[in-house]
């Protein structure tokens, strides 16, 4: 009975820790030269290839939203793409104001999906708001778009 009770997933959580307090300072210090690999290895790009990345991934959410909006809400595919270019628009034209206006943005997006018995897709567009303010504050501080 007491092996049993040593392989329980609550057991197996306290050995992790006891693994890590107790591992050796080698140990660390492995663990932590990996960490400064992957994260060593992105701040290597250059410019190009980090605006280039941001573009890719933020292009990759809004096709996934088409998807979402077409497969899984059954909506017209003209009306999703026009619900992401506002979203887009909204987002780069808000770009430099405060927070709570985003906050409102968002709200009634929620709120017009909720309307319209939409609400997965449009949720799915308030991501899609989120990820084109942030690329657009990724590329403004990397340099490759001016603020104006």
């Amino acid at each position: 009975m007491s092996e049993e009770k040593n392989h329980s997933p609550e057991n197996s959580g306290i050995e992790e820790i006891r693994e890590f307090v107790v591992s050796s300072a080698k140990t660390r210090q492995e663990r932590k030269k990996a960490e400064q690999v992957s994260v060593s290895a992105v701040a290597g790009w250059s410019k190009e290839k980090k605006s280039a990345a941001v573009l890719a991934l933020f292009v990759l959410i809004a096709l996934a939203y088409v998807l979402v909006g077409i497969f899984a809400c059954k909506v017209n595919p003209v009306v999703v793409c026009v619900v992401l270019l506002i979203q887009v628009s909204i987002g780069v034209l808000l770009d430099q104001n405060p927070v709570w206006l985003h906050a409102c943005v968002v709200l009634a997006s929620v709120v017009a999906g909720v309307w319209v018995s939409q609400t997965l897709l449009m949720v799915a567009a308030v991501i899609v708001y989120i990820a084109a303010i942030v690329a657009l504050e990724m590329l403004q501080r990397m340099g490759m778009l001016k603020r104006v």
